[in-house]
């Protein structure tokens, strides 16, 4: 690929826009499926919680975390493309629970504080300036014990992805650790799994996804 299309690339994972943003979000729900799957296993939302997402892109993949809300439960989409929040808006729509999707950067949404049961994020951290003002900002929306999971891919993964060299801050999991420490996060635990190859372009990756779970004492 030539270094526009990688950065356009880059540019359509951070922030989905347009036509190509829906077909991004759609092609990103196929390559993310495990990873979802597994952070969502590892949230283990419970009827009547509160939870927010963030960056959920189109949230095909957090159907199953919302029916397991139930009627009394609360789920809140916080996504930054506009593209990928209106596309929420549409999935999510008649789901059992409370849904609200805020458009915006999480930094600059309030929340009651300790009024959430939990957070999840997947691939979302590669796009945080200042990791400790970030969970510094969504541990203060916590409950005392909520839970906090967030999914990236490992730092080896991703430096063999040319395109992550045009905007994306590849961190190892021992800083993200570091990070959430520093945060005031506690009781932290990575996992790694390895997903084995995924096609990219004319060719195949390797992937795996590490799934990070912490809660706030």
């Amino acid at each position: 690929m030539q270094e526009q299309e990688l950065r356009s690339m880059a540019s359509q994972l951070s922030c989905p826009k347009g036509d190509a943003g829906v077909d991004f979000g759609n092609k990103m729900n196929e390559l993310n499926q495990f990873i979802t799957a597994k952070a969502i296993e590892k949230l283990s939302a419970k009827k009547s919680e509160s939870i927010v997402e963030i960056g959920p892109g189109n949230g095909s993949l957090s159907v199953s975390m919302l029916d397991a809300l139930g009627v009394d439960g609360h789920y809140l989409g916080i996504e930054l493309s506009e593209t990928m929040a209106a596309e929420l808006h549409r999935t999510l729509a008649g789901k059992p629970c409370r849904v609200g999707v805020v458009c915006d950067d999480c930094l600059g949404v309030k929340l009651e504080s300790g009024s959430v049961d939990g957070i999840m994020g997947v691939n979302v951290l590669y796009f945080i300036e200042d990791p400790v003002k970030f969970f510094m900002h969504i541990i203060d929306w916590m409950k005392p014990d909520g839970r906090a999971v967030f999914a990236v891919r490992s730092d080896k993964a991703l430096k063999g992805l040319p395109f992550t060299q045009y905007g994306f801050k590849v961190r190892s999991t021992d800083e993200i650790e570091l990070h959430m420490n520093r945060a005031g996060f506690t009781s932290i635990e990575s996992m790694i799994f390895e997903e084995g190859v995924a096609p990219f372009g004319d060719t195949m990756i390797a992937v795996d996804s590490v799934i990070l779970v912490a809660k706030k004492s």
